[in-house]
């Protein structure tokens, strides 16, 4: 444990050998405990923190809750420092896209006085508030400590308004980070919000209403962004979990159908495209995405029909057995060209011998 002891007695062969041939006495005191962790979008290993001073408590800042942080080091992979950067506090609300990726990702996973060191692609601790827009590595290694941070009320404690409030905000946080193409950043606050209302039974009838439309266009969200990273089967989720609402919503039968042809599902994207088409005649991507469905499933028939040719040419070699009869293995076509089968008399002196 941290802060424990310890007197390890070791003969010389786990020791200094012959020159202390009594053996030796080590002390040895476990002063800090280092954790290390992946909290990249993805968990990719693109960010990883390695936690150097303990914080207090179990509690992290919520989403929306101001931070104070410290940002003391920076250097390359190799240790070297970085140009242009200084040693800053940054005071930001966390989820808002105000700081870098890397930063955002530390401030869900640290706790209130804690210390940890960021290893991360450079690209995600790429800050003009800490002068490293212009870092030319590959990694950047940066010491940071959340020095304290707002306390806001757990959302099972706020009451249905104060839920559809906070919930509203941060649909309109993620709206903004998606414009500005902060896609992981836009994602993860669309799906707190449709966590937020995952269950929704017990509201009052008018607040339910508002809380489903609410969770219903964040899951729409959901689906625009996968689409720009091109994580067709999450986009094929969201559509679907949106339809399963609301069967006429436009936009996602669109955006499912372009997951359909980038999946080569094309005769389901041919299927959406037209029911596009069918609520908004004026839909010129649907017809578009239409025409490159219908070309892309000319060339799969294309390819099936020769596959099916070949294997009908394949199938036209040999004889033909009669109906109802199986052509003998090998195919002899009389006695004479069947092997004659040794005696059992002559294999027996065979095997003796």
């Amino acid at each position: 444990k941290r802060g424990e002891k310890v007197a390890l007695t070791c003969s010389k062969d786990y020791a200094y050998g012959d020159k202390h041939p009594d053996g030796a006495t080590i002390n040895i005191t476990l002063e800090e405990i280092y954790e290390s962790k992946d909290i990249s979008f993805e968990k990719d290993g693109s960010l990883m923190k390695k936690q150097i001073k303990e914080g207090a408590g179990f509690e992290t800042a919520k989403d929306g809750a101001k931070a104070t942080v410290v940002v003391s080091k920076a250097t390359d992979g190799s240790g070297n420092d970085l140009p242009g950067f200084a040693p800053k506090t940054l005071e930001f609300p966390v989820g808002s896209g105000e700081v870098c990726d890397g930063l955002e990702c530390a401030m869900a996973e640290m706790k209130r006085g804690e210390v940890a060191i960021l290893t991360a692609k450079a690209s995600l601790l790429l800050d003009p508030k800490l002068g490293l827009q212009d870092a030319k590595c590959e990694t950047i290694v940066a010491v940071v400590e959340l020095q304290d941070f707002e306390t806001l009320k757990e959302t099972w404690d706020m009451s249905e308004d104060e839920k559809l409030e906070y919930g509203t905000a941060r649909k309109e946080v993620g709206s903004q980070l998606l414009k500005n193409g902060r896609l992981q950043l836009a994602l993860q606050r669309y799906k707190k919000v449709t966590d937020l209302f995952s269950y929704v039974d017990n509201y009052s009838e008018d607040k339910k209403e508002k809380a489903k439309a609410l969770k219903l266009a964040c899951e729409a969200n959901k689906a625009a962004v996968y689409l720009k990273l091109k994580n067709w089967d999450e986009v094929m989720k969201s559509c679907n979990a949106v339809l399963k609402e609301d069967k006429n919503h436009v936009k996602c039968i669109y955006r499912r159908a372009q997951a359909q042809l980038n999946l080569k599902n094309f005769a389901d994207c041919m299927s959406d495209c037209k029911t596009v088409i069918d609520l908004d005649r004026t839909n010129k991507e649907a017809l578009a995405l239409l025409k490159q469905a219908q070309a892309g499933q000319k060339q799969e028939d294309k390819k099936a029909k020769g596959l099916f040719q070949n294997m009908c040419k394949a199938l036209g070699k040999g004889p033909i057995p009669e109906p109802g009869k199986a052509a003998p293995v090998g195919d002899f076509s009389s006695d004479e060209d069947m092997p004659d089968a040794a005696p059992a008399e002559e294999e027996k002196k065979s095997e003796e011998a």
